[in-house]
């Protein structure tokens, strides 16, 4: 047995032996009370053979031990229920049996009337008053030992030491002490059992009420989690329902946004292939036209125009971008980057051609149309924007990174200063004139909004005169819904 265990067994055995000595001390509150009159009877009956002196000594003697152990008894029973001194109080208990004992063998050994009757009469209280004093001892056996030996045995002696009649009176009393401690052994471990089993219930009483409060708790702990889940559920769900509102407004409008610019875009190229028209005929014209000032504010009206047209189809091509449902397929990246370039280095008029140096690029998986757009449109702008220097060069390069497809488009141009790197991707967004480098600041917008369709990312570096590096990602694994519904937002 560990040391706890030790603990607790002694503590369980201090708390027994307490609780029989409280029982024995209720149980004397009765007798202690009977001996005070039956005391008063004996010393009546031996009065007139001894004298009053000596018959009230032992009297008040004997009042005094009774009102001694009244005392401690109830002193004993304010105690705590287990008071570390109860052995030492158990002792006082025992020594004050015994001195009990001493003083009531007195009129029944050596104050005998010289009467036959009374002597009988003596005999039958001192018996009587021995079997109930015992009776008050029955919880602890060493008390009641304590209370009989010296209570008997001098009544003993004194018959043994007189005629045959007493002598077998003395021999019936030595009989008696052996079997009224055998008695008082059962009675104190009948008693010590009940005492401990009282003991144990109380304990697992405690124990039981110990954890049905902390189940109380725990319940209530629990049922306050669950009433917080019910909570954030109902909130989750009205979050859900703002969410799946606003993701419909949201389609609604982007809807109408793009059939906006689809109608716009569409309806103003009737007016504006009249007013081209018209312009053109004007020019043609050399009797309405003669000056050279009219000629060239016709000229401006016809660059106009042009600009007109190309933010038209730029528009319509923006629109129809994020209209139209993606097909997927695994695609050659580096032969669509190549295609890319061949069109780029024809499609725009530079002095130098820009040399082009694609790298390895990994495979992706996207709608082959839509992506050769996205590298149409970067390569395009590196063509356009490295066209003012001496030796221009772009390089493609990609590479596989955490998951993601990396693909990046260096060019050593003008260049732009990195703080509005995130203003290049909106529509109608450019941060250089149109004069110095002409074009409708569509095309990025085009390439987010195809890219961000595939589940990727874009982004944009550079520095003022050390060119720049436009890039994107996709996904190795794109989920299917990205690929095959349209987009369901637009880049402001």
């Amino acid at each position: 047995m560990d040391d706890s265990g030790k603990a607790a067994a002694q503590a369980l055995d201090t708390r027994v032996l307490y609780e029989q000595i409280a029982l024995m001390c209720r149980l004397t509150t009765s007798p202690l009370a009977a001996t005070v009159l039956v005391g008063g009877m004996l010393a009546w009956l031996v009065v007139d053979d001894y004298g009053r002196v000596l018959t009230m000594t032992w009297y008040l003697v004997l009042l005094l031990v009774t009102f001694v152990r009244w005392r401690v008894a109830r002193a004993f029973l304010r105690l705590p229920p287990v008071p570390p001194s109860v052995r030492r109080w158990r002792f006082v208990m025992l020594a004050l049996a015994a001195t009990a004992g001493a003083v009531w063998s007195v009129p029944g050994s050596f104050l005998l009337p010289l009467d036959a009757d009374r002597e009988i009469a003596v005999s039958v209280i001192f018996i009587g008053a021995t079997a109930s004093g015992l009776g008050s001892q029955a919880p602890v056996r060493n008390a009641y030992a304590s209370l009989l030996i010296p209570f008997i045995l001098p009544f003993i002696l004194t018959q043994l030491l007189r005629d045959d009649a007493r002598l077998i009176v003395g021999l019936a009393f030595v009989l008696y002490i052996p079997v009224m401690l055998v008695i008082a052994n059962r009675q104190t471990a009948a008693i010590v059992r009940q005492i401990r089993l009282s003991i144990e219930n109380e304990t697992l009483v405690d124990e039981l009420r110990r954890e049905r409060d902390r189940a109380n708790v725990a319940n209530r702990e629990l049922q306050e989690r669950i009433d917080q889940q019910q909570l954030s559920a109902q909130r989750i769900r009205a979050l859900n329902h703002d969410l799946e509102r606003q993701a419909a407004d949201l389609r609604v409008a982007n809807n109408d946004l793009e059939g906006f610019s689809y109608s716009v875009s569409h309806d103003l190229r009737g007016p504006l292939r009249a007013i081209d028209g018209f312009s053109r005929l004007l020019e043609d014209d050399k009797l309405l036209v003669d000056d050279a000032r009219s000629r060239h504010y016709i000229g401006r009206i016809r660059d106009n125009i042009a600009r007109m047209s190309a933010l038209i189809d730029d528009l319509l091509a923006f629109a129809s971008c994020g209209r139209q449902t993606l097909e997927a397929a695994r695609l050659d990246m580096q032969m669509l980057a190549r295609s890319a370039a061949d069109e780029a280095r024809t499609a725009r008029i530079v002095k130098v051609a820009p040399v082009i140096s694609i790298e390895s690029l990994p495979a992706a998986v996207g709608d082959p149309r839509l992506l050769f757009q996205v590298w149409i449109n970067l390569l395009d702008n590196a063509v356009k924007y490295t066209s003012k220097v001496a030796a221009p060069a772009i390089t493609v390069a990609g590479r596989e990174d955490g998951g993601r497809l990396v693909y990046e488009v260096s060019d050593n141009g003008v260049g732009f200063d990195s703080r509005y790197s995130s203003s290049l991707f909106g529509v109608f967004q450019r941060l250089h004139g149109a004069r110095e480098y002409p074009g409708t600041g569509v095309g990025l917008a085009i390439v987010q909004r195809i890219v961000t369709r595939h589940g990727g990312r874009v982004w944009a570096r550079s520095e003022l005169g050390k060119g720049a590096t436009f890039g994107f990602d996709l996904p190795m694994a794109p989920d299917s819904a990205q690929v095959d519904k349209p987009e369901m937002s637009v880049s402001s």
